[in-house]
């Protein structure tokens, strides 16, 4: 009986060592597909795989292949279709671009991107064994006929500002630098439509301004992330004040909630304010009235000129 239990014992243990060796000395892929259902025309979609190998000990080369029957220059390796595994990395980022052509039709398209794993051409040279490993990334995308503008606020950051400052009669509000992480979902270069600060008190009581973003927020393309810049001027002085905000997408909120702002006296920070655009409507008008009015002096002026020397030759 003795005997038996220690036979079995024997067995598991080598049964198991075998097995956590096949695991150790493997390969695979996370996640094992490329997948997008919300593509449209002139899109361009990149999703991260990851390489994961079980014995990261020797360096290896990966080879890729894309079998995508009708669209298979549309699929990209970024990086190009061989690459090295480096010795000590266990997991190896590949990026899968996709991109879209402006007559692409509305239908769903399927196939598969193939990676084998094996010895480095030196290695391969050098009397090595070469031993292939591979995994295969299922494509699964959808063209359809439908522009899709949607984002999440992933994260917002404020930064600190110089108060606004006069020159002559003209006053320039300080500029509010908000900044937003966008993350596109949808299918068409996307911004916010709109940003809004209702600026408090320190202790978040006393509504003292309410201001908006003036000028352009630049885009984020389609499935991209990345920090976009949000300008909005305010007139306040030196101080510590609260801000709630608020992201609209269209007439949408997309997101809100509450700020610290740090206005600091004019020149401290070496950052530019507003200039003409954040001039209120008054000042507007008290710059471009005399403008207008020069300039439609020098055209009558001009005018009277050519009539008379018309009349002269004409008499």
């Amino acid at each position: 009986m003795k005997l038996l239990v220690n036979t079995f014992f024997i067995t598991a243990v080598v049964l198991f060592v075998a097995s956590a060796e096949v695991v150790f000395a493997g390969f695979g892929v996370t996640p094992p597909y490329f997948r997008n259902d919300s593509l449209t025309r002139n899109s361009t979609y990149q999703q991260q795989i990851l390489l994961v190998r079980g014995d990261p000990n020797t360096a290896l080369k990966a080879t890729v292949e894309v079998d995508a029957p009708g669209f298979e220059d549309w699929i990209q390796i970024v990086g190009g279709n061989e690459f090295e595994l480096p010795r000590g990395q266990q997991k190896i980022p590949m990026n899968v671009r996709v991109m879209v052509p402006d007559d692409a039709d509305f239908q769903q398209y399927t196939g598969a991107i193939r990676v084998k794993t094996g010895a480095l051409d030196d290695q391969v040279q050098a009397g090595a064994v070469n031993i292939s490993l591979g995994a295969q990334i299922n494509i699964d995308l959808n063209v359809i006929d439908r522009e899709i503008k949607d984002f999440r606020v992933m994260r917002i950051k404020t930064y600190d500002l110089n108060e606004g400052h006069k020159v002559g009669w003209l006053y320039f509000p300080g500029k509010i630098r908000f900044g937003m992480t966008i993350d596109n979902t949808g299918n068409v270069d996307v911004a916010p439509s709109n940003v809004v600060f209702k600026i408090y008190d320190y202790s978040g009581t006393v509504l003292l301004e309410e201001t908006q973003h003036k000028g352009k927020i630049e885009t984020v393309p389609p499935y991209g992330q990345k920090e976009v810049i949000a300008e909005l001027p305010t007139r306040l002085p030196k101080g510590n004040y609260l801000a709630r905000y608020e992201i609209y997408n269209s007439e949408e909120l997309k997101q809100e909630g509450e700020v610290n702002l740090n206005i600091v006296a004019y020149g401290t920070l070496q950052q530019a304010g507003f200039g003409f655009s954040g001039l209120s409507l008054p000042h507007k008008i008290s710059v471009i009235l005399p403008i207008l009015a020069t300039l439609a002096f020098i055209l009558f002026t001009a005018h009277m000129i050519v009539s008379r020397r018309r009349r002269r030759i004409t008499s």
